[in-house]
């Protein structure tokens, strides 16, 4: 008996040594601290690394292009319906101001699931006319929504006031990225002046009568998102709902890792489907090896058909992926160009609304002063007309173009130009200073 009892207590002494050093030493055996090991692999604490950022919004309605044809009166973030691609790293303070330019006489709010802070105090409503100020801490990384939260929510949502923000971890390793933030929008029966307007019952029955993915039914069909076979695609998934959850799937590929809500910490692999919870998010990682189309979609298949069908192109031509991504990126471009504030390309034009694809030059200005385009195998084209007596040039220095426009004279400008947004002006002494300049995004587009 007295043996069985020493042995008893050797084991126990043996058993607590051993989840003492698994505590206390890494698999490395380096010393670990005992507290908090496990919480600092998915997130920060404290007041992070210092380095601040300023990040603003404006609140404001406007009407957006929702599929082709069809217009509707979204209330946004900075003009769009989703808001912009935000992007900060871990540990960043953001110092975040927004401001109420509503011209429905609304009240509006911020609500990021990306940050720790009291609701009654900073997520609070902001009165027509004014601003609200506060500063957090990125302290989780991933991928996360922000919304407006004045009451009631469903509609604030459902018009279009949600955006994608991203909080970088450190030493994510190189891939080609984009965002796709999947939302839905439930218009009424009949336009007014021709523009929709959201239908609240129709928002309280969850039937909506278009589901997207970066504010237009099926844009990335005709605005492909593009890899090289074989190389590293990350998806930042978004769902902003307000109330759908997206089964996200891409045909003919398989999810190497999936990180719900875009945590590194947190991979699953070899994933087919993953849901995404109406305010929730994931990190996709994949390759694919063969050159072709891959649609991606929610598999929920009732909502699919309106309007949640892209593509991403395969193609070894594809030009090499950006190195670096804006921190206020374009929600029509996934995420890749600059926010420019205005609507999505026209599909299969390339032209945004206001542009017919012709620019008028003039002493006064140009009569298109910011203006979208879509590329095609690395080229751009449209028409530029010189409405005075005498000469102006249309000139890109980033992109070595210079037009000359003869007195009256209607020139067809082609020029190879990659996605990115340039500046534009008139060369000639004197008439970018009267106002003859703007800027031109170049959207991407398909190859031919």
């Amino acid at each position: 008996m007295r043996a069985f009892k020493f042995l008893a207590a050797w084991a126990i002494g043996l058993f607590g040594l051993i989840v003492v050093s698994a505590v206390l030493t890494t698999p490395g055996g380096r010393e670990a601290p005992a507290a908090a090991a496990t919480a600092s692999d998915y997130r920060i604490r404290g007041a992070g690394t210092g380095r601040v950022v300023e990040v603003d919004l404006e609140a404001v309605e406007t009407v957006q292009e929702i599929a082709s044809g069809v217009r509707y009166r979204v209330w946004t973030f900075n003009g769009t319906a989703p808001g912009p691609v935000i992007r900060v790293r871990l540990g960043d303070t953001v110092r975040f101001t927004l401001t109420n330019s509503s011209s429905l006489n609304l009240s509006h709010s911020i609500d990021f699931h990306a940050a720790q802070t009291p609701w009654d105090r900073d997520y609070v409503p902001v009165a027509p006319g004014e601003t609200l100020s506060f500063d957090w801490v990125a302290r989780f990384p991933g991928v996360f929504t922000y919304h407006c939260g004045v009451p009631p929510v469903l509609h604030h949502i459902a018009n279009g006031m949600y955006g994608a923000i991203i909080v970088e971890p450190p030493d994510l390793p190189p891939a080609r990225e984009y965002v796709l933030v999947s939302s839905e929008f439930y218009p009424g029966p009949k336009p007014v002046d021709g523009v929709l307007e959201g239908a609240p019952a129709r928002m309280t029955s969850g039937r909506p009568e278009y589901v997207v993915f970066n504010g237009f039914a099926n844009l990335h069909q005709e605005h492909p998102l593009e890899a090289r076979p074989d190389e590293p695609i990350r998806l930042w998934v978004l769902n902003a709902g307000p109330t759908l959850t997206n089964a996200f799937h891409v045909i003919g590929a398989l999810f190497d890792h999936v990180y719900p809500d875009g945590n590194p910490t947190t991979p699953l692999n070899g994933i087919q489907t993953w849901n995404v919870p109406p305010g929730g998010g994931a990190m996709f990682e994949l390759s694919i090896p063969d050159e072709g189309l891959y649609p991606f979609v929610t598999h929920s298949f009732a909502f699919t058909g309106l309007g949640s069908v892209g593509l991403i192109k395969v193609d070894r031509s594809v030009a090499p992926a950006p190195a670096s991504y804006p921190m206020y990126g374009d929600p029509f471009s996934a995420g890749v160009l600059e926010a420019t504030g205005t609507g999505p390309a026209a599909v299969g034009g390339g032209e945004q609304d206001g542009f017919d694809g012709t620019v008028s030059a003039s002493i006064s200005g140009f009569d298109q002063s910011s203006f979208d385009v879509e590329e095609r195998d690395g080229k751009v084209s449209f028409t530029i007309q010189n409405a005075d007596t005498f000469g102006h040039d249309f000139t890109v220095d980033e992109l070595g173009v210079k037009v000359p426009l003869g007195p009256n004279e209607t020139v067809e400008a082609a020029f190879e130009a990659q996605p990115g947004t340039y500046t534009f002006y008139c060369s000639i002494p004197g008439h970018r200073e009267a106002g003859m300049e703007g800027t031109i995004t170049v959207l991407p587009g398909m190859a031919h």
